[in-house]
């Protein structure tokens, strides 16, 4: 009876240990400042809210600027605070997924501070001329245009 309460203690403790040695994961968090842009690059894998940077001044927003933020996760979300010189938060939201969207923001320098929310992935946020991005698109989506019948031909052979 001895042996089996040892035999069952030992295999609790090596279930527990197990248990243990699954749910710990490694974790890193970095912010860089982007030098081809105004603006910041995060980096993380399993990143929870104890995992935060703030840059200050880190996006100079000129006339006709928007402030692109690209996010790119595959798990867990960034939490994105975004504050002007006089301390107002133009943007205090999580950014999750893989859609690149804009907020309008007056000219002026701009500090953004980041945290993670069991994030895995990484994020983007930086200035550019609105100008410049809707060229971007219209290229795209011209480029998506001329491949379309190309794609539908590929796909017609490949049904066949």
């Amino acid at each position: 009876m001895k042996s089996f309460k040892l035999a069952t203690t030992l295999a609790a403790l090596a279930l527990a240990a197990t248990l243990c040695a699954c749910t710990s994961t490694s974790s890193t968090y970095a912010q860089e400042t982007l030098t081809e842009a105004s603006g910041i690059k995060v980096t993380a894998e399993n990143a929870d809210s104890s995992s935060s940077a703030t840059t200050e001044d880190a996006i100079t927003v000129n006339e006709g600027d928007v402030i692109v933020i690209s996010p790119f996760t595959d798990k867990g979300s960034f939490h994105l605070t975004i504050t002007a010189a006089d301390g107002t938060n133009i943007y205090d939201d999580d950014a999750e997924g893989k859609v690149l969207y804009t907020i309008a923001a007056a000219p002026g320098e701009y500090s953004v501070t980041t945290s993670g929310n069991n994030v895995t992935g990484w994020m983007t946020v930086f200035a550019q001329s609105q100008d410049e991005l809707a060229a971007q698109d219209e290229a795209l989506d011209s480029a998506l245009e001329e491949a379309a019948p190309e794609v539908a031909e590929a796909a017609e052979t490949s049904a066949e």
